[in-house]
């Protein structure tokens, strides 16, 4: 169920863990239950590959899971990135030598 709100943010409500959040954001609401997804797949994965104490110690080892996750991608990103400004110096570089000719 969403909800909009006057400050322009909806509110969702999304399964987590067993346990229903009312979620509010300003993002559409396919992504925030996308996440809440992500999240409950993350704290279910970690919950089945040992005897967990607390539902708390489930969702840190999630979130330490998925902020790996997306550290991972930012530096792959970066790498992609610099890449790119590489070869696009490159061919400035030829194409200035293409143009002065």
């Amino acid at each position: 169920m969403t909800e909009q709100t006057p400050d322009r943010q909806s509110s969702v409500n999304v399964q987590i863990f067993g346990a229903e959040y009312s979620i509010r954001s300003q993002s559409d609401s396919e992504d925030v239950q996308q996440v809440a997804e992500m999240v409950d797949s993350a704290m279910r994965k970690v919950s089945t590959r040992r005897v967990m104490k607390s539902a708390t110690e489930v969702a840190v080892l999630a979130s330490m899971n998925l902020a790996g996750e997306l550290l991972r991608a930012k530096r792959r990103l970066e790498s992609v990135l610099s890449r790119v400004d590489e070869s696009t110096g490159a061919l400035a570089t030829v194409l200035n030598e293409e143009s002065a000719s």
